[in-house]
């Protein structure tokens, strides 16, 4: 992931991203995106954030929310009330996938037959998204997958998704890929990450 890098101002980095790498990237990348400290949570508030979402968030996200995301409304805050927060979100993301499921005739094969009252459409989608691995949002309808892809060891160097009803994307094939993409923040010197496999998002991808 490194055809234009490096640029003047980027720390060197060891070809693999192990959490001094992420952390010696993203302060650049928060340098370069006027990060805001007064945004950033303490120690203690991302293990409430851990305790609510019921994983550990991989370590270069809650490095970038310790260090501050930058000012402005899209960037999701978790200093006040996560349990709500994230109430919030997956309300938004079933209502979503159920709106497509109605109104845009939706369903996948890997479901099975379609059901011919919507009920138990509702009943069926609403617990394969309960099962789903848990999405954290980061900025607008922009999400990293919490649990440990298939084949993997660790949920670190996750993707970052793009949700927008049933429409799901890969934005980032990791953080830095997130940050290169939506912000032009200069990819760092390692090797790009290899597509993850998710329960019910790479489906609908």
């Amino acid at each position: 992931m490194a055809d234009d890098f490096p640029l003047d101002g980027m720390p060197p980095l060891d070809p693999s991203p192990d959490e001094d790498a992420w952390e010696a990237f993203l302060l650049y990348a928060l340098e370069h995106m006027s990060g805001n400290p007064d945004n950033s949570l303490s120690n203690r508030q991302i293990r409430e954030v851990e305790s609510v979402v019921g994983h550990q968030l991989p370590f270069e996200l809650g490095m970038l929310l310790v260090l501050g995301v930058p000012d402005g409304d899209r960037w999701w805050r978790w200093n006040d009330d996560p349990a709500a927060q994230l109430a919030e979100w997956n309300a938004r993301l079933l209502d979503g996938i159920l709106f497509d499921v109605e109104q845009n005739n939706l369903w996948l094969g890997s479901w099975g037959p379609r059901p011919a009252k919507a009920a138990d459409r509702t009943e069926n989608v609403t617990a394969r998204f309960h099962r789903a691995s848990t999405l954290f949002p980061i900025y607008g309808h922009r999400a990293m997958p919490l649990d440990v892809a298939a084949s993997e060891m660790s949920n670190d160097a996750n993707p970052v998704l793009s949700i927008v009803q049933t429409d799901v994307v890969t934005y980032g094939a990791d953080l830095a890929a997130w940050l290169h993409h939506e912000f032009q923040v200069p990819l760092p010197m390692w090797p790009p990450t290899g597509e993850r496999i998710f329960a019910f998002w790479s489906d609908l991808m």
